[in-house]
């Protein structure tokens, strides 16, 4: 028999209708498991996202619920008609299923949603919790720390504008304003007697 590490392994992201009660959406995915158990394929592991908010509006529903199953399949070519089966049930919204690349490691919900620096504050524990991710606990910033990330590069703005400003009316001051003086015709009358009256400069009419 072939090992898990030989065999190809698949994702199959599922969205199906929100409105569906809990027994409605056990039923439905008991459903996909066996059409996966049935293309020779084996779930080994799965990740509740619950109900989301849709990028666009599908079969005039904005919500989904959202699962996800990472399973190995011996028989790639069985995707075909697994995909047609899937395609034919109107509870799902939409399904995607794609080939797992080689030493790809299994991300779920839980560690996407986590930043690295909630990390450090709060430790995510892959091997702990329920197998299909579904306890999810959003972790906010405190509101003191978010306002001095977003305010102080707009304080160290403001703070050189005007350094800049006293320092330019600082030049302004100190530079001496030019007073522009005002010639009257007499003294331009005056000034030229004494040209024409000097001995030493040699004017020709």
């Amino acid at each position: 028999m072939t090992s898990n590490e030989e065999l190809g392994k698949y994702e199959l992201m599922l969205i199906l209708m929100p409105d569906l009660s809990s027994d409605d959406t056990k039923k439905e995915l008991k459903k996909v498991k066996k059409l996966i158990k049935d293309s020779t394929g084996e779930i080994y592991h799965e990740d509740i996202w619950d109900i989301r908010d849709l990028a666009y509006t599908i079969k005039k529903q904005d919500k989904g619920y959202y699962i996800i199953y990472y399973f190995t399949l011996e028989e790639p070519r069985n995707l075909v008609e697994m995909e047609k089966e899937l395609l034919l049930n109107n509870i799902i919204l939409r399904h995607m299923v794609v080939k797992s690349p080689k030493g790809y490691e299994l991300k779920k919900l839980s560690d996407l949603e986590y930043t690295e620096g909630d990390r450090r504050t709060h430790r995510v524990d892959k091997d702990s919790g329920s197998k299909s991710g579904t306890e999810v606990k959003k972790v906010q910033k405190p509101k003191d720390e978010v306002k001095t990330e977003e305010v102080a590069p707009k304080i160290v703005k403001e703070e050189k504008k005007k350094d800049l400003k006293e320092k330019k009316e600082e030049k302004e001051e100190e530079a001496p304003k030019e007073e522009k003086k005002t010639m009257d015709i007499s003294d331009l009358d005056s000034q030229l007697e004494s040209l024409l009256d000097d001995p030493d400069i040699n004017i020709k009419l």
